[in-house]
């Protein structure tokens, strides 16, 4: 187990910088360009790259050592950050070199997630699942809980750019963590810290593995649907708040919020008796719950409030899935199958990045304008003005959620079957 925490610790560091470098990015683009699109546009370029090369990377992850393919991920996004550093001095900097910097740093931190995941099944039994995957929440929590506050402090102090090049010194320490649990793997057990030589070096195994366990199949449909929701909620948390505070009221906001999470990573490991199926049922309900209420509610500290409960929630649904397929598939195939689950569940955010923004600048926030239709029907309800439509879309979405969570309720036995 220590060696999982010390990966962990990497992790958080690591999704500590990457928060950084997006809150500054997102003020940037949004303070120059002044919609929802353009930020969706950066936060696309990040993300995609890690969704549609995760198949191939959790092939590499099985074949190759998996903490080797860390290193090499940790190491090589700082490329694509120095292409961002180059692009933000400009007056106005151009967001097409901004998401080119942002593809080149996500095709390599691509290998990273599917070797970390599988990694937790190779240096833990399976009675640490749960709290493993709680720990591994937590470090992702990073991003949203500690940065947006961080970044808000230290924006006007060492600007865009002191930000960016903060995330750059993360990925060192990431590094750093990861090849001294390879040393030590070497040195107390040579053979588990050399790769395995396996037979099966199909890239399309992960997709084997799914489509022969309804289970899985069930799970991965609902996920995805799940990722839309909390995609939207990603992209719009700032066009809701920017446009009523400054950057850093906006930042500690964000965090309180985020804070969130710590409760839920602490529900996590503390309900490790729980079936997953409870979990995750649990963590789609409420977090869809909390997204409903969002627009329902006056100023920044609703927002944050209903965004604790947000944060507080996901941590379950997402722990309950991870256990769910850590028990269904064999270890030798696990970084496969993790890249696959990526590549689908994750396609949720892709459509999120790409039509939310557009959706509330060219239909919501247009409508919800003084005089307009859905201002005389809901005004009174969600509010108009600016960052009104983007409030309304996510709760559309938490209602969504909500549909979700009772699916998975209602087919909890399916989802629990192993075949």
């Amino acid at each position: 187990m220590k060696h999982v925490v010390l990966l962990v610790l990497g992790s958080f560091v690591n999704s500590l910088g990457t928060g950084l470098s997006a809150f500054g990015l997102a003020v940037v683009i949004l303070r120059s360009y002044g919609t929802a699109s353009s930020v969706s546009a950066v936060q696309l370029s990040a993300f995609a790259p890690i969704v549609l090369l995760a198949p191939l990377a959790g092939a590499l992850a099985d074949r190759y050592d998996r903490r080797l393919m860390m290193i090499i991920g940790d190491a090589g996004s700082i490329l694509g950050l120095g292409v961002i550093l180059a692009a933000l001095p400009s007056p106005r900097p151009s967001l097409g070199w901004i998401c080119i910097g942002a593809v080149i740093s996500s095709c390599l931190a691509a290998l990273t997630e599917p070797a970390l995941r599988a990694s937790v099944t190779d240096l833990v039994t399976e009675e640490d699942y749960v709290r493993s995957s709680g720990l591994l929440q937590l470090a992702s929590a990073a991003k949203y809980l500690l940065a947006p506050a961080a970044a808000g402090f230290l924006m006007p102090l060492v600007g865009p750019q002191g930000l960016v090049l903060l995330d750059t010194s993360t990925c060192l320490v990431t590094v750093a963590c990861t090849v001294t649990v390879r040393r030590a793997l070497a040195v107390e057990d040579p053979q588990r810290a050399t790769p395995r030589q396996r037979e099966d070096r199909n890239i399309m195994a992960g997709w084997l593995t799914i489509t022969s366990q309804p289970a899985l199949r069930a799970l991965i449909l609902l996920m995805t649907l799940a990722t839309l929701a909390i995609g939207v909620v990603q992209v719009l948390l700032k066009p809701i708040l920017l446009p009523t505070m400054s950057t850093a009221e906006m930042g500690v906001v964000e965090t309180v919020a985020a804070t969130g999470m710590l409760v839920g990573a602490a529900l996590v490991t503390a309900w490790k008796s729980a079936q997953p199926t409870t979990l995750l049922a649990s963590g789609l309900a409420g977090t869809g719950a909390a997204m409903a209420l969002v627009p329902l509610g006056p100023g920044a500290w609703w927002v944050a409030a209903c965004g604790f409960l947000i944060f507080a929630c996901l941590p379950l649904s997402q722990a309950g899935a991870e256990v769910l397929v850590r028990t269904r598939v064999d270890n030798a195939q696990q970084a496969r199958t993790w890249g696959t689950i990526s590549l689908v569940t994750q396609m949720g955010y892709l459509v999120a990045y790409l039509c939310s923004g557009v959706l509330v600048d060219h239909v919501l926030q247009p409508q919800l304008e003084p005089g307009q239709s859905l201002s005389t029907t809901l005004g009174a309800v969600v509010g108009t003005g600016p960052g009104r439509g983007a409030a309304l879309l996510v709760g559309l979405m938490g209602a969504g959620m909500a549909l979700v969570a009772l699916a998975v309720h209602l087919q909890r036995r399916r989802i629990a079957s192993p075949q």
